[in-house]
């Protein structure tokens, strides 16, 4: 399948087209962790535009082979509804890695591919970051979202975690249709404010994390939010997103709040691994799995996921009124084992 679309359209295509939020789509294996589980991942997309995402990010970093991943991406795609986008997650030990699965991404044809920096990478100077971002965007058509986290180890260019100015050239390179920003720590919304003044005239400008998605929607007229865990919440942050992009407002902050404090309970537990720079992605298959997701554990190496944290976010989400499984035997195993 092709993409649909051509590099001159990237950015008109997301200003037009992208709306809504997408979620992350963690990979499944089978009960002996030899293989990816098809039943389930396919599951999982599918129960992802039910619950009314944009689209989703078929995730890497989460135990599967490099093959395995393109395998991952193309029954991502195959599964994937008419109109619910999939987006690569070009994270990868080497350069060449990064540009053939944006390829493979291109051949299932998906909407798009979330960039990384591999971990040998260590720039010197800001213009090295536009570079080799530069060098993935001329290799490849797929739209691409540009990530401005601190987790790359960038902080010695810019107090923030990413330069500034690299922020802005890497919006303004022709395939880039949006930049995921995470930046400034105790001073996120301020940091967020001076990129997006900076660099939403070349791209979309948006913070993934939840809890900053109604002041972005009011103040910055942002509609578009990705790629995070939001499926911890099942339905009600693609409704939330839909009610602010419609200005509904008042009855969006109804549904922001609705779940605060299955919220809190999620910031309490990514608190516990703080300094990690990894995502407890067991954690956020557990969430998943209280919400209609397939569930089951990672490959290793992973964070384990241990008993009283299950029994913390449980109480989040029971204190939110979310329906959830009367108690989590068939985590472990998954729902489509």
């Amino acid at each position: 399948m092709a993409l649909a679309y051509t590099r001159g359209e990237i950015k008109d295509r997301a200003r037009s087209e992208w709306e809504g939020g997408c979620n992350v789509t963690l990979p499944s294996f089978t009960e002996d962790f030899s293989a990816l589980n098809e039943a389930a991942i396919r599951h999982d997309v599918q129960h992802a535009a039910k619950l009314g995402y944009w689209g989703t990010l078929v995730a890497s970093e989460s135990g599967t082979t490099f093959e395995e991943y393109k395998q991952f991406l193309e029954i991502a795609a195959d599964a994937a509804p008419d109109g619910f986008k999939i987006v690569a997650h070009l994270s990868f030990d080497t350069h060449e890695q990064v540009v053939e699965a944006a390829k493979a991404a291109e051949a299932v044809g998906a909407e798009a591919g979330l960039l990384s920096y591999e971990p040998s990478f260590r720039p010197k100077t800001s213009a090295d970051v536009v570079a080799h971002t530069k060098a993935v965007s001329e290799k490849t058509d797929l739209a691409l979202i540009a990530f401005a986290v601190p987790t790359w180890g960038f902080k010695p260019l810019h107090p923030q975690g990413f330069p500034l100015d690299a922020i802005e050239e890497i919006a303004k390179l022709e395939t880039v249709a949006a930049v995921k920003f995470e930046c400034g720590g105790a001073a996120a919304m301020s940091a967020f404010a001076h990129a997006h003044e900076r660099a939403s005239k070349y791209a979309l400008v948006q913070n993934p994390m939840e809890p900053q998605v109604p002041i972005q929607a009011r103040q910055f007229g942002v509609r578009w939010w990705g790629t995070s865990g939001y499926e911890a919440f099942g339905d009600r942050v693609p409704k939330m997103m839909k009610l602010l992009n419609e200005g509904s407002y008042e009855e969006a902050m109804e549904v922001f709040w609705s779940y605060h404090p299955g919220r809190e309970a999620k910031g309490a537990f990514h608190a516990t691994f703080s300094g990690a720079n990894l995502i407890h992605r067991n954690g956020w298959k557990y969430l998943g799995w209280l919400q209609g997701f397939n569930g089951g554990l990672l490959r290793m190496p992973q964070m384990r996921l241990l008993p009283g944290q299950m029994k913390s976010l449980r109480a989040g989400l029971e204190a939110s009124g979310f329906d959830l499984p009367a108690d989590d035997s068939g985590f472990y195993r998954g729902r489509h084992a």
